[in-house]
């Protein structure tokens, strides 16, 4: 069809197409059928990101005939969209330069990833500005794929963040790189940027270097002096005087951020070997060991803020609740050490009252033997009576008091008890996503471990399922992000109320939820996320008084003896990503090596 035909006619036909041939209306089905009616050529078709990945493989130093059949595979399956090869193709080919030890994050995880912020939606990272800072990264860093793999983990995770700065790039690439960038730029620009590319060279050393150097002052000072030199630069000598300034100005920066990284990892040396400490010593207080865990979790990754922040929450949140139940703890304590006390001296006051009536019966005794007439044996006998009533009115008393103290020990007790549990429950608290009560990261590599050590014991199946939530970032544009976070409580609440006590559900980030079920087979574990898929419909996420229907797509697969957990959530992902691309809200089965 000519080109020259109004898109909007050409929606509109696409629309009545997708009716006609009883489609689903997904977004790749869409496209394929928008683009056959234009007309649109087959190369203009291929994501603009994959034409980025393939001019840059194509442009490897070592093009070896395995690096080149690689690549035609790379292309092929982009033009046919099967995404779930290529992470893999993308690996290969990277893997052929060599270079693959200490990566900051996997190849395939980080090319799902980046695939997957690029094609999100950011106001403060559009397309041309994500394609710029690509293109940065990968002149700089593209012959060295450990650098490579780093940048391109720390553009996606600034690309995933809410807000964003104007110097994401320059935080991503070493001043080096900048500093060479700026003066070549500066160099092609001739005169006529001079001034402007001046007064930012002065902005940055002045306004992004000093503010940060407050805790190294002759440092602070050198990038105010050299923001006041740039400030001065007239003239091409000026610029060569200054150059060899900057340089070495960089080299003493660098220095120094290599010093607060030893020093940094010198503390959380110190940090693990005292929580490993803590933890030796510490055997009995559970809670303890949760917080530990925490902290361990914490230093067995690379440092991120958010992260810091989040943890530091959870855990003054924990100690505030410890404080208080620790102290009706002691209250309790308390209450039975008293009730011990006036035990043992009730048991006292008994023995002296026992050897009193003893010495008065042996006193009866020997007058009844001196006795001559009844009057004398009336008196005894009186007395007896007396005695021995008062005898048992203090036997009664002491019963009565010692059922009572009996009582009270048990109430301690039960008190001390309960509040031990819960002392327990808030600890367990830092195993749970805060906002959705799943399982977090921690909780859910605990469990893995439990159930799978139970399912090798009694030889039972334990399935795995990788779910996330269809069309969630649509959500979140349109209704917001609160909107985003009801519904995710809304589903594990619905997860929970559906599913065995004994399953288990955690959150494996932003909209992905992985479930482990207990002796349960394949054939079981697909049917039981279908069951939880029919009861979403039927209970409508409410937001403003108005149903939201929210669907789900989903991987199952079972989670072999002595398998890392990991690798069973790489086969779910691939079967939840195959139901997404059959159109969503399905749910598709991945046997395992050794199930037929």
């Amino acid at each position: 069809m000519s080109s020259s035909i109004n898109p909007t006619d050409i929606a509109r036909e696409t629309l009545k197409q997708l009716a006609i041939r009883r489609i689903a209306p997904t977004p790749d089905h869409y496209e394929e059928i928008y683009h056959g009616i234009a007309g649109t050529p087959e190369e203009q078709r291929v994501h603009p990101l994959a034409r980025l990945l393939e001019e840059r493989i194509a442009s490897f130093p070592r093009q070896s005939p395995e690096l080149l059949r690689n690549l035609d595979q790379f292309r092929r399956a982009i033009r046919a969209g099967e995404w779930e090869r290529t992470p893999e193709l993308i690996f290969r080919c990277v893997d052929l330069q060599g270079g693959q030890t200490q990566l900051t994050r996997g190849w395939s995880e980080l090319l799902r990833e980046f695939i997957r912020q690029w094609d999100l939606r950011n106001p403060a990272y559009p397309a041309t500005r994500k394609q710029d800072s690509l293109e940065k990264v990968l002149i700089n860093f593209g012959s060295d794929p450990a650098a490579l793999n780093e940048k391109l983990d720390g553009l996606v995770r600034a690309w995933s963040e809410t807000t964003s700065s104007s110097d994401t790039v320059e935080e991503i690439l070493p001043p080096g790189a900048i500093a060479a960038e700026t003066m070549q730029v500066s160099g092609e620009t001739g005169g006529g940027h001079w001034e402007e590319w001046r007064e930012c060279l002065a902005q940055a050393l002045d306004l992004g270097l000093a503010a940060r150097l407050t805790h190294y002052p002759d440092l602070a000072i050198d990038a105010s002096a050299l923001a006041r030199e740039a400030e001065g630069v007239q003239t091409e000598n000026d610029l060569r005087k200054f150059i060899p300034r900057l340089k070495k100005f960089w080299i003493r920066l660098e220095l120094t951020n290599d010093q607060e990284e030893r020093l940094c990892d010198g503390l959380l040396n110190l940090l693990r070997l005292l929580t490993d400490n803590i933890g030796e010593i510490i055997v009995d207080e559970e809670w303890v060991h949760g917080q530990i865990a925490v902290i361990q979790n914490i230093m067995s990754q690379p440092l991120d803020m958010r992260l810091i922040y989040d943890a530091e929450a959870g855990l003054k949140e924990v100690i505030y609740k410890q404080s208080v139940l620790k102290q009706g703890l002691r209250e309790a304590q308390t209450s039975l050490k008293s009730v011990l006390t006036s035990f043992i001296d009730r048991l006292g006051t008994i023995a002296d009252s026992t050897d009193l009536y003893h010495t008065r019966i042996s006193m009866y005794s020997d007058q009844i033997e001196r006795s001559n007439n009844l009057a004398d044996l009336k008196n005894v006998l009186d007395n007896l009576t007396q005695d021995t009533r008062s005898m048992q009115l203090d036997v009664v008393r002491t019963r009565d008091e010692l059922v009572q103290a009996r009582t009270e020990a048990d109430e301690a007790q039960s008190r001390i008890d309960q509040l031990e549990s819960e002392l327990r429950a808030v600890s367990e608290k830092i195993r749970e996503d805060q906002l959705t009560g799943a399982l977090n990261r921690r909780g859910l590599e605990e469990s893995i471990l439990i159930e799978t050590a139970r399912a090798q014991r009694s030889g039972s199946p334990l399935a795995l399922v990788l779910l996330d939530l269809d069309d969630f970032k649509r959500l979140n544009d349109t209704r917001g992000h609160s909107a985003g976070d009801k519904a995710l409580i809304h589903l594990v609440a619905v997860v929970k109320a559906l599913l065995r006590p004994t399953d288990r559900i955690a959150r494996y980030g932003g909209e992905e939820f992985v479930l482990l079920l207990p002796d349960t087979p394949l054939a079981e574990a697909s049917m039981a996320m279908m069951r939880l898929q029919r009861e979403l419909t039927r209970r409508f996420f409410l937001h403003n008084n108005e149903k939201v229907l929210i669907t789900f797509s989903a991987g199952v697969t079972l989670l072999l003896q002595g398998e890392p957990g990991n690798k069973a959530i790489d086969r779910a992902d691939a079967a939840m990503y195959r139901a997404k691309k059959a159109g969503k809200n399905r749910v598709e089965v991945e046997n395992p090596p050794s199930v037929p």
